[in-house]
C-alpha cells in the first residue's frame, strides 16, 4: 500500500513539471521573463536617495530628529561625517540617527515607571533610576556608531591590498585608471565591500560631472582611512603630472600588503595576553578546585580527629 502511494506521488509530480517546464518554454504568455523583477522594482543609483521606500517609522523618527536635532551647523556637520564615515550618505540619515536617540532615550526613561505600574506598586528610586536609563538608551546610538566606523574602517584596511593588486594588473594591461577602477569595483565578490562601494560610487560621480580629483579626495574622506586618502593624493597627484601610475599602484600596493601582514602579527602577539584574563577567570578556580580540594579534605578529616 505505501509503495503504491509513493508510486502515485511520483507519477503526479513528474508530470505536472514536466508540463510546467513544457509551458515556460512553449507558451510566450508565460515566458520566463514574466517572473523577472519589474523595472521599477529594481534598486536605483547609490547617489539617488529620494526614490528609496520609508517606513512610517523612519519617517516619524526623521521628523522628530528634525525637531530636536542639533541647531549649529558645526555639530550637524560633525555628526554627518561620522554617519558618512559609517557608510551612511542620505542626508537623511542624520536625522533618523537623532530621532532614534531621542526615541530610545524616552523609551528607556519611561519604562522603569511602566514597570512600576505593572507591578501596581510605587518602585524604588524611581527619578533616578529612569535618568539613568534615559542617558543609557540616548547613547546607545554614539555606542553602535563608532563600533560600525570601527568595522568599516577594518573592512576596508583588509580589502585595501587586494584592490590595489588588481588595479596594477588592469593599469599595466593597458587599462586607464577610470576603467580600472570600474573594473575593480564591478567585481561580483566585492559587492559587500565598502571599498568597492565606495570605488562604485566614485566612478558614478565621475561620470556625472564631479571633477576627478574632487571625486578621489571624497572617496578618501568617506573611507576615514588614512592609508586610503594617501592612496587618492598619489591618483591626484599622478593625474597632474602624468607620472607612470603602474608603478605607483605597485608601491602603494607592496606597502599595504606589508602592513595587512604586520597588523596580522600584532594581533597574534596580543592573543596571549587577552587569553590571561579568561583564563584566570574561569580555568584557575577549576584547576585548584580539582588539585587543592582532595589535600583540604584530608586536613579537615586530620584536624576532626585531633579535636576529637
Amino acid at each position: 500500500m505505501t509503495l503504491l502511494i509513493v508510486c502515485a506521488f511520483l507519477l503526479v509530480g513528474g508530470i505536472s513539471f514536466i508540463s510546467g517546464m513544457v509551458l515556460l518554454r512553449l507558451l510566450p504568455a508565460v515566458g520566463a521573463d514574466r517572473f523577472a523583477k519589474p523595472a521599477s522594482a529594481i534598486e536605483g543609483s547609490i547617489l539617488r536617495w529620494e526614490d528609496m521606500p520609508k517606513t512610517g517609522l523612519r519617517s516619524t523618527l526623521e521628523r522628530v530628529g528634525q525637531k530636536f536635532g542639533p541647531r549649529k551647523e558645526v555639530e550637524r556637520a560633525k555628526t554627518r561625517e561620522r554617519l558618512v564615515v559609517a557608510g551612511f550618505p542620505d542626508p537623511n540619515a542624520l536625522l533618523f540617527f537623532v530621532g532614534t536617540k531621542v526615541a530610545l532615550g524616552l523609551g528607556l526613561g519611561s519604562a522603569y515607571f511602566f514597570y512600576g505600574l505593572a507591578l501596581q506598586r510605587v518602585v524604588p528610586n524611581l527619578i533616578a533610576i529612569s535618568l539613568i536609563l534615559a542617558v543609557v538608551g540616548f547613547f546607545i546610538p554614539d555606542f553602535w556608531l563608532h563600533n560600525r566606523i570601527k568595522e568599516r574602517k577594518r573592512k576596508i584596511l583588509f580589502a585595501l591590498p587586494d584592490v590595489l593588486d588588481l588595479l596594477m594588473v588592469c593599469v599595466e594591461a593597458g587599462m586607464s585608471l577610470d576603467a580600472a577602477v570600474t573594473r575593480v569595483a564591478e567585481e561580483p565578490e566585492g559587492r559587500s565591500s565598502p571599498l568597492h562601494q565606495e570605488m562604485m560610487r566614485t566612478q558614478l560621480e565621475i561620470r556625472a560631472g564631479r571633477p576627478r580629483a574632487e571625486a578621489y579626495r571624497a572617496l578618501g574622506d568617506r573611507t576615514g582611512v588614512q592609508d586610503v586618502k594617501g592612496l587618492m593624493g598619489a591618483f591626484i597627484q599622478t593625474d597632474k603630472l602624468g607620472t607612470p601610475l603602474g608603478k605607483t599602484l605597485r608601491v602603494h600596493a607592496d606597502a599595504a600588503r606589508m602592513q595587512r601582514r604586520h597588523r596580522a602579527e600584532e594581533r597574534a602577539h596580543m592573543a596571549p595576553l587577552k587569553m590571561i584574563f579568561p583564563t584566570v577567570i574561569f580555568l584557575f578556580p577549576a584547576f585548584f578546585l580539582v588539585t587543592m580540594a582532595p589535600a583540604l579534605l584530608n586536613l579537615l578529616n586530620l584536624f576532626g580527629a585531633l579535636a576529637r
